[in-house]
Formats: C-alpha cells, structure tokens, sequence
C-alpha cells in the first residue's frame, strides 16, 4: 500500500467519537430505496462489488469496489446490485453531537 491509498480496513474496524460507520450488504438483484436524509453528510466506499445508482431522471450510473460517492444532493430513486456479487458499502459521516454510540 502507498502512502495515497485508503486503508478502507482500518475505516471500517477503528472506532471513532467523531465518526459514525454503517456497513450495508446488497445481495445480487437487491434494491434499496433512497431515503436522502439518511446519507446527509455521508461518504460512501464501495468495498466490494459494484452498484447501480438510478437518477429520478432513469439515468444509471455504475461504481466498483474502490470507488467512493457521495449520495446527498443527487436526485435518485434507488441504489441497485445489478451485478453477480454481493456488493457492500461503507458509509461514514460525522456523528451527531448528542450521540452516545461508541461505534
């Protein structure tokens, strides 16, 4: 690993005051209704698979394993495996002030 690349590992297993991280599988043909407040603020590492994120438009947008999104502000209806793997996300954003969680 070089000094540029994302340790998505040490993401995924360090536990963080500051941080919250939520681990999302999609199974192959699963699809999860977009609910925009739920990824306000929120940085999504694709880790393994690929997803199809589907605009309100019906435009379509495919990320692999290695990408990272930002899903607040976009207009879209769902994210989708639309591939052969399972697919799962990382999502991380800042936690709120009056959330106890540990992580």
């Amino acid at each position: 690993m070089s000094d540029d690349d994302l340790d998505v590992d040490r993401l995924i297993h360090t536990i963080s005051t500051t941080f919250d991280r939520h681990i999302v599988e999609l199974q192959p043909g699963a699809v999860l209704s977009y609910d925009a407040p739920s990824w306000q603020d929120t940085i999504v590492f694709v880790t393994a698979g690929a997803i199809e994120l589907e605009c309100s438009s019906g435009e379509r947008h495919c990320f692999r394993s290695g990408d990272i999104v930002c899903l607040a502000a976009l207009p879209l209806r769902n994210v989708r495996n639309a591939g052969l793997a399972p697919a799962r996300l990382l999502a991380v954003r800042r936690r709120a002030r009056n959330d106890n969680l540990t992580g």
